[in-house]
């Protein structure tokens, strides 16, 4: 297999951030520290590589205004030359074996050609790169998800340090996250918000408040690994997939046996798990120790109250001070009470309110600073 050098290494990364020529509207991966970024290269290197190419006529540079920065940087793009040699790269490699992950998970190798054809959004040189390390690469497409009820994304109040800590999770080497929050706080809104819209891969969703037996789950993880190619679901450790289990809360050993085993086999492989669970959940419901927490297999994220700053941000600064106090006493600071008052959702407070408690938490809340007597 034919070896890439430095400067046609960048000529790839040119032809994938823009073509070729000059444009009026350059970007930032076209600037030197835009190619020094994707390629993980020096500055150093960058400039010794470039200036070959641009002596070579390969290249042509230009300063202009890039999105996101105020001043004017030099940035770069092939000309006709350097067209014709990338061309040239690509098609000696057109015979070469590259293996791709589509959006079931499923595995299969095809000619860097024809990935090329099938899957033209997919990067040239990511092409390359994958096939001359023998790493599979993702095809784009919807991806694979199996769930044993219907869920969406919730919208996310005032999360966003927990938002932050989920994606870390899904970037990391830790096996299993734990979402912890007493009922209505959201635990599952943030499961929900990682699963859907911080993840991208194949995606295992069960409710256990659905259906919270061992069987049922060791079934539907056999049915979902079979999915990804795997003989059961200890093989989903060679596998990258997210598996989120909402609702647990009071547990049969059968189920918390299973989730031990599932840390353990999983541990330190590609598939992650992600659980929502109350805080109220007795301590021989738990299926992980602290020293998973300590060695970095687990990680938590508590979600509390919100405090009076947070929920005055929520209802707004124009409620009056003496109703918003008592708002923030009814509800406890509770997130999803606060998010049903904001929404205006009688019928959803009355499901975790009294009626009583409902009608006066509904005036209190249009009761405005400048209406006040």
């Amino acid at each position: 297999m034919p070896l890439i050098a430095p400067r046609d290494r960048v000529l790839l990364h040119l032809l994938d951030a823009r073509g070729h020529r000059l444009h009026d509207r350059p970007t930032q991966q076209m600037t030197q520290e835009g190619v020094s970024a994707a390629l993980g290269m020096n500055r150093t290197h960058i400039t010794r590589a470039l200036k070959p190419l641009l002596d070579d006529g390969q290249v042509e540079s230009r300063k202009g205004h890039v999105p996101g920065r105020d001043r004017k940087l030099t940035y770069y793009a092939l000309t006709e030359s350097g067209l014709a040699r990338v061309t040239e790269v690509i098609r000696s490699f057109g015979d070469e074996n590259v293996e791709l992950i589509d959006a079931s998970g499923s595995r299969r190798k095809t000619k860097v050609r024809d990935a090329l054809k099938q899957y033209p959004e997919i990067g040239r040189l990511a092409l390359i790169d994958a096939a001359q390390e023998g790493q599979a690469l993702k095809a784009p497409g919807e991806r694979f998800v199996q769930a044993n009820t219907q869920f969406a994304i919730v919208e996310q109040l005032e999360r966003e340090h927990q938002i932050e800590q989920a994606a870390a999770f899904l970037s990391s080497s830790s096996t299993l996250l734990v979402i912890i929050a007493s009922y209505g706080y959201g635990s599952s809104s943030l499961l929900k918000y990682a699963a859907l819209e911080l993840w991208k891969g194949p995606l295992f969703w069960f409710d256990l408040e659905t259906d919270g037996s061992a069987r049922s789950v060791e079934d539907s993880l056999d049915r979902f690994a079979k999915r990804l190619e795997c003989k059961d679901w200890s093989g989903l450790a060679e596998r990258e997939a997210l598996l989120c289990f909402d609702n647990y809360y009071i547990a049969e050993d059968p189920l918390v046996d299973l989730l031990i085993d599932m840390v353990k086999r999983l541990q330190k492989g590609k598939t992650k798990i992600a659980v929502a669970m109350r805080g109220e959940t007795p301590s021989y419901n738990r299926f992980y120790q602290r020293h998973d927490v300590g060695d970095g297999t687990a990680v938590e994220i508590p979600l509390s109250r919100f405090d009076e700053a947070t929920a005055r941000r929520m209802l707004g600064s124009d409620v009056d001070d003496e109703a918003f106090q008592l708002i923030h006493m009814l509800t406890r600071g509770q997130p999803l009470a606060l998010a049903l008052l904001r929404a205006g959702d009688v019928e959803g407070l009355k499901k975790i309110r009294l009626s009583e408690e409902v009608r006066f938490m509904m005036y209190l809340r249009d009761r405005k600073k400048a209406s006040k007597p």
